[in-house]
Formats: C-alpha cells, structure tokens, sequence
C-alpha cells in the first residue's frame, strides 16, 4: 500500500521573511518519494486558525503519516519525541493571540509520544552526515501546541495517522536577513537531503 505523507511547515515568524519547515512543505508538495506521496502545507502560526486548517489538510490529503514541523534555534535537525500539555500564555502568535490558558486540552494527559519512532530514523540521518538529534521537549509555542493536538487526536480516534514532529534550523539567508552570525544554521539541501531520507524511513 502505498504511503501518503502529510508535511506541514509554519509561516515566518519573529521577524523572519522565511520558515524553512514553510520551504520544505512548498518544496516537498506533489513529490513521489520511493512508494510515498507528499502533500506538503503551511499552517498560519494562529492560535485561531492554525487546527482548522490542518483539520482540512488531513481531510484533503487523508493521510497515513504526518510529519509537522517548525523553526528552532538549534544547530541540528530534532526528532521530537514527546508533547506536553502546557502553552505559553505570554507570547503572542503572529496575529497578536494569545492563549487564555497554559493548558492545551483540558483534563487531557500531561503529555504523549510521538506515534513514530524516531530512533532509527536518527541512525541513518546521522549515518549520512546530517547534524540530528532526538529532543525530549519541543517547547510550549505552536510547535508543541499542534503537536499535542495532533497526538490528542491520534490518542482519542480522531485521527488515523502515525505523527511526528520535526524542528529544523534557520536557513543561511535568515541569519544574513537579521545580520547575525551567531544564528545557527543549516543549508537547504541538507534540511531536504534529512525530509527525504525521515520519509524514506516511514
């Protein structure tokens, strides 16, 4: 059977004219990798819009797999593997929202693993060179908030779908709009080169 990938990157933020997760969910869209198709889509980072939109993304693409992923500040690809039940109430998303509450759902559990394990997927990012890494807190912004939504729906039947999260660094271009060196970074092809081989190893 063949696979279908759901790869959802966010819009630019703090500051930013460039997300690369937003670059590699357009770069992606329409591709065949090996057996798996890929539908690549940018989510606004809106606390008001963001699940809707994915919530018509997973209709449209109705897919087996979802990678979602965002920007960090990190010098390495993160494989994330858990998501917790806590958002920031202070930083405000890009529209100026922020949420009323520092708990995502609820009543609903601290936190959840991810439904796809990124241990080996590790091993062979690593094996051809790439700087990655297993993360064990994705923060409490709008990567760990469409995280745990997306675990919450997988835990509670709403969604038929493995998920994962994904964190890439900035894009050389990022660190040169903001004039600052001290940016980690990481090239475009190697942040594709690392999508390829995670989807490949689905």
């Amino acid at each position: 059977m063949d696979t279908r990938v759901l790869l959802t990157g966010f819009e630019p933020f703090d500051g930013f004219s460039v997300n690369p997760s937003a670059v590699m969910a357009e770069t992606l869209n329409g591709k065949t990798i090996g057996n798996t198709h890929v539908y690549g889509y940018v989510l606004p980072l809106d606390y008001c819009r963001a699940l809707n939109v994915l919530r018509k993304a997973i209709k449209s693409s109705n897919p087996s797999h979802i990678i979602s992923c965002g920007q960090s500040y990190s010098p390495e690809i993160r494989l994330e593997r858990i998501a917790i039940n806590a958002v920031n109430t202070k930083r405000p998303d890009n529209y100026g929202n922020t949420p009323n509450d520092d708990t995502i759902i609820a009543g609903a559990p601290a936190g959840y693993f991810g439904t796809i394990d990124p241990h080996q997927i590790i091993t062979r990012l690593i094996r051809n060179g790439i700087n990655a890494k297993i993360s064990y807190h994705a923060g409490i912004f709008g990567c760990n908030w469409i995280y745990y939504n997306l675990l919450h729906w997988a835990a509670n039947g709403i969604l038929d779908a493995k998920v994962l999260f994904v964190h890439l660094p900035p894009l050389p271009t990022q660190a040169e709009e903001k004039g600052d060196q001290s940016i980690p970074i990481m090239d475009k092809n190697t942040q594709l080169n690392a999508l390829n081989l995670i989807i490949e190893s689905l």
